[in-house]
């Protein structure tokens, strides 16, 4: 018997199996596009940073890529590249085989014959339409090889010579289309060798962002604190900034994660030394003098299946674990994320728990001041902060926050009394340099009123306390004083307007306020409400283009100042 030369390797069996699965003409049984594979412990990452400088997570989960599935990735991006082998043929001058060509009847023939092609179980091909001379190729080729190993084995029993004769026509005819995917595939094996051994990690993921910002700032004078009249002009010309971040992913056990983040910018936060005021502060900005400083270092593992632990030597910060129920994507420090979190920041551990379908609890602590030996851990500035989410169904989420904060010197640390949200004032109602502790309350909440329109809104309460005397910072008061403190705000998202992944944030509210202090030179009088509208735009999967505006009435609750906008457009590119 004469035997069939098939020159072809075990690996483009592989390939044409898997190229005819997606072929409508074969009518195969699709294959399932997730193999099963390990979770992670991951959150997503929206770009954005938060009131700490730090970026920030939006509180879901996906899945950090295992090595199987980066190799897969970085194949699917080889086959989808220009090659020079796509060239070989015109795709103008293709001529598509039909289903009442002889080759098309001449293949199905040899199908249904020696079951060389998985189909529908019959060995039919079961379509109508014309196929291009590329598919019909694959095709053969796995007919070739699958029938090539039948005529080496020891049990042959292709005995037909008319079939033989029926094959040579075959390859003859489609014999420079069967070159082409032999070319192919041996450079598809030579891209996955090169990334194989050149890939940068089977442990760690690099993601990567860099954003551009445009801001401009609007108004007649710079605001200041009630008690003083404004005499300097607000002069803020249109600038031009960008942050770079870079973030190394390792996973050891396959459920942890060793996050490690660097942090390259010159972005302005155009607060109180453009406008007078932190109530303009922008989320997002950070300013390293353009040198790489280190923006977070944590490492977090599971609980059981329900919870979760994070360590964290630098920069962690409680909404990158609590649900913060906030469902914009705002420009705006106070938009961010209720003052309940923003003081709590620094070197410390968090913890969370999923009790059941509808109750969440969480703990926290965290200080700005535990590198240093002289103050550590506990004799500096620290926040502890405890959460209660209830979520009785798909559509609202309902959270209760404290926090217990305490700083013997809250002008000197990077995390104030509101955490730079609000008045100067409500920031430091005792002054800068007299140690000062306050417990906090915040209650969230967020209701899906439609598939596109999400609500969500919060109020938070700080009962501040003068925990030294009040003159150490030239302000009349003692020891023992009170302040009250009261923010709130309502928020709306709407999304996928203009297109898939856009979405529209507005933000409406009052920053912190001191409403009472027993030291009443400190006392805000008047009240300031914070308006803002923003729109993401995804140009691209990797790009996203956000303008928007803030403005502030009444800006440090002082009716003497005047409104106070800021323009900003923001471009993030993701990699």
């Amino acid at each position: 018997m004469k035997k069939l030369d098939v020159p072809f390797t075990l690996t483009s069996v592989i390939l044409s199996v898997n190229l005819l699965t997606s072929w409508p003409v074969l009518a195969q049984t699709d294959l399932d596009p997730n193999s099963p594979g390990e979770e992670y412990l991951t959150n997503a990452q929206d770009f954005q940073l938060s009131s700490q400088n730090q970026l920030t997570s939006v509180n879901s989960l996906e899945e950090l890529p295992t090595n199987e599935t980066l190799q897969a990735q970085s194949q699917q991006l080889d086959i989808n590249a220009p090659s020079d082998l796509d060239e070989i043929v015109n795709v103008n001058q293709l001529e598509d085989v039909t289903p009442n060509d002889w080759a098309y009847e001449a293949l199905r023939n040899l199908v249904e014959k020696y079951q060389c092609i998985s189909s529908d179980g019959e060995g039919n091909f079961n379509g109508n339409r014309a196929m291009t001379r590329y598919e019909f190729a694959a095709a053969l080729n796995n007919c070739l090889l699958k029938v090539g190993r039948s005529i080496s084995s020891l049990d042959n029993k292709f005995t037909s010579q008319e079939d033989l004769a029926v094959f040579q026509r075959l390859q003859a005819e489609f014999s420079q289309e069967l070159q082409s995917i032999t070319a192919k595939i041996d450079q598809l094996e030579d891209k996955t060798a090169l990334l194989q051994e050149n890939q940068f990690s089977t442990t760690t993921v690099l993601r990567g962002a860099i954003v551009f910002n445009l801001v401009s700032g609007f108004g007649d004078k710079k605001a200041v604190s009630p008690g003083n009249n404004s005499t300097e002009k607000l002069d803020a010309n249109t600038t031009v900034s960008a942050l770079s971040a870079l973030t190394l992913d390792t996973s050891f056990t396959g459920k942890d994660r060793l996050r490690t983040q660097f942090l390259i910018g010159n972005v302005n936060n155009y607060g109180t030394s453009v406008t007078g005021t932190e109530m303009t502060r922008l989320t997002g900005a950070v300013d390293t003098g353009n040198y790489a400083v280190l923006g977070s270092l944590f490492y977090e593992f599971p609980i059981g299946d329900r919870g979760i632990v994070a360590i964290a030597p630098a920069a962690d910060f409680p909404t990158r674990i609590f649900p913060p129920l906030n469902p914009i994507s705002s420009i705006s420090n106070f938009g961010a994320e209720s003052p309940i979190y923003s003081f709590a920041f620094g070197t410390g551990a968090i913890a969370y728990y999923q009790f059941s379908d509808t109750i969440a609890a969480g703990i926290t602590y965290l200080s700005s001041s535990g590198s240093f030996p002289s103050q550590g851990l506990f004799n500096g500035q620290y926040t502890a902060l405890t959460q209660v989410t209830y979520t009785p169904s798909n559509k609202i989420g309902i959270a209760f926050t404290y926090g217990h904060y305490y700083a013997p010197e809250p002008g000197a640390t990077i995390i104030n009394v509101t955490g730079s949200k609000g008045s100067q004032f409500a920031q430091l109602p005792f002054g800068a340099n007299t140690a000062t502790s306050s417990d906090a309350f915040g209650l969230q909440f967020t209701y899906k009123l439609t598939d596109k329109l999400i609500l969500g809104g919060w109020t938070s309460y700080f009962n501040a306390h003068a925990e030294g005397s009040p003159s150490v910072s030239r302000v009349n008061g003692s020891p023992g004083a009170d302040a009250d403190i009261w923010s709130w705000a309502v928020t709306a998202s709407l999304v996928d307007v203009g297109k898939l992944g856009s979405q529209f944030s507005f933000v409406f509210g009052m920053p912190p306020k001191v409403t009472n202090n027993d030291v009443t030179e400190r006392r805000d009088q008047d009240t300031s409400l914070h308006f803002e509208l923003s729109y993401r735009y995804p140009l691209t999967n990797r790009i996203f283009i956000t303008p928007g505006f803030l403005m502030i009435t009444n800006p440090e609750h002082n009716a003497a100042n005047d409104t106070v906008w800021v323009g900003l457009v923001k471009t993030a590119f993701l990699f």
